[in-house]
């Protein structure tokens, strides 16, 4: 009998002290990461079964002494999503400095109640709104002009083409991909959500804006249904054509998706909303012209009239780095050309001279949409530790996102040392995530690394954990 009872309790010991000894060795683990073992810490995540058919490439390094952590796949070629930001921002400050603004031209010519020619040279600065809009019209208010005789627009100045002919085709219609032109308004994109209508009937269609909805022709194939139905509207592209095409049902206890679209013409939609907004501060436009020359000024009794400016760049790669916006990269990309080089020859001469070899990139736009982008995580790696010892190392490291506090890292790494110690960039296509930045360690003084992940079958979230599970352990390092 006693020896049943010493069993039993031996078991009822043995069951309550496991968890106990299993919390202690993952709290050790967490407080302690040996740099001698960290190349099996890393190797222990990603050997596991789910991700044996991924493609890993990592580059980890001490900024202080160029010190090796860990390198995997580290010289091969890999999409890198985002990721390409990061060349595009630092060719940008390198080329123009933190200070450069986009400055849009506004010219007039015979000035009187009645002008013959109001004349916007547009230069693609992205974050042109329709309060600039309102404040070339007031200006004019101002001069007494009570009527335009001809307004011109000129929507040349960057290079064609406006849609990357690299990007998948569905992408082209959301808010992400929108065309790069020289008249861009309210980011070229607009939003769409439904209203309820009664039991059975069509929703109605509401637009952010009805200048830039009416672009789209939309085949609405969506009805209201009573309620604690299946919530399932799905909306899809019709090929080569500004159509889409909303379909399922809308419980009438539901709120509607708001789908954020792109505009097919935005040059159009600048100069409709011109109008507008002219005619709504009392000016009458009789005719109004889009060209696309660059050199298509008037070249009698011309005058500048108001320069709009954007915000300056150290800003602008904020926007970028921060909130991965798509459309201010590609702007800025196609800001590098010149004369003489086209954008991605002058961005190789920019990293040339930088000492990012062309041989370790290939790019074919500028926002990392395209999966035709391909990049080493050593150029990656490398890029950062040379702009960490340019004169724009501060400029460029406040354009990235902070662990836990903002841009696409906000919602990460809440609770553990990483908070407010990493400055990064991700990047997120279907069967790739990749993060790039510094970290700062305590025995190491900051790291600066590079992960990227291709040919997944997992979802985004996943991808990105056992990113933030390799970033945990970094941030736990010790010279042991």
């Amino acid at each position: 009998m006693k020896r049943y009872l010493f069993l039993i309790f031996s078991y009822i010991f043995l069951f309550l002290s496991s968890p106990i000894i299993a919390q202690e060795s993952i709290k050790t683990r967490e407080k302690k990461v040996c740099v001698s073992n960290l190349n099996n810490e890393i190797n222990y995540i990603l050997n596991k079964p789910s991700r044996q058919k991924e493609y890993w490439g990592i580059a980890i390094e001490s900024l202080k002494d160029n010190q090796v952590l860990y390198h995997l796949n580290n010289n091969k070629y890999f999409i890198p999503a985002s990721n390409v930001k990061l060349l595009i921002t630092a060719a940008s400050l390198l080329k123009f400095g933190s200070n450069f603004q986009i400055k849009t031209p506004i010219y007039l010519q015979q000035e009187s109640p009645n002008i013959n020619n109001l004349i916007i040279q547009g230069k693609g600065d992205p974050t042109f709104t329709k309060k600039q809009l309102e404040i070339i019209s007031q200006k004019l208010q101002e001069k007494g002009i009570k009527e335009i005789n001809q307004l011109i627009l000129i929507d040349g100045y960057l290079s064609s083409p406006t849609t990357n002919y690299t990007w998948e085709f569905e992408d082209i219609y959301f808010y992400f991909a929108v065309p790069v032109n020289s008249l861009i308004l309210e980011n070229n994109s607009v939003n769409l959500t439904l209203k309820h209508s009664s039991i059975n009937e069509k929703p109605s269609l509401i637009w952010s804006d009805e200048l830039a909805g009416k672009q789209w022709a939309i085949e609405n194939k969506v009805y209201t249904r009573e309620k604690n139905r299946e919530f399932n509207l799905m909306i899809n592209p019709v090929f080569a054509k500004s159509t889409l095409e909303i379909t399922g049902e809308l419980p009438i206890d539901k709120e509607s998706n708001i789908w954020q679209l792109s505009i097919p013409k935005p040059a159009d939609y600048f100069q409709d909303s011109l109008i507008a907004t002219l005619t709504k501060y009392g000016i009458k436009v009789k005719v109004a012209e889009i060209v696309n020359q660059k050199d298509s000024l008037p070249e009698k009794n011309q005058q500048l009239f108001l320069e709009i400016n954007s915000s300056i760049l150290a800003e602008l790669i904020k926007v970028i780095n921060q909130e991965s916006n798509n459309l201010y990269a590609e702007v800025l990309l196609k800001y590098l050309a010149d004369e003489s080089l086209n954008e991605f020859e002058s961005l190789a001469k920019i990293m040339d001279k930088l000492g990012i070899s062309s041989d370790n990139y290939k790019l074919k736009d500028g926002s990392g949409l395209s999966r035709h982008n391909l990049i080493t995580p050593q150029a990656l790696v490398n890029l950062l530790k040379l702009m960490n010892s340019s004169e724009y190392n501060e400029t460029f490291r406040n354009s990235l996102s902070v662990a836990g506090i903002n841009g696409t890292l906000k919602n990460r790494y809440k609770d553990t040392n990483i908070i407010n110690n990493l400055r990064g960039k991700t990047g997120t296509l279907t069967g790739v995530s990749a993060l790039s930045g510094y970290l700062k360690n305590d025995n190491f003084g900051d790291l600066v690394l590079t992960i990227i992940v291709n040919q997944s079958t997992e979802n985004s979230v996943i991808l990105r954990n056992t990113i933030d599970e390799i970033i945990i352990l970094l941030g736990q390092l010790e010279k042991c």
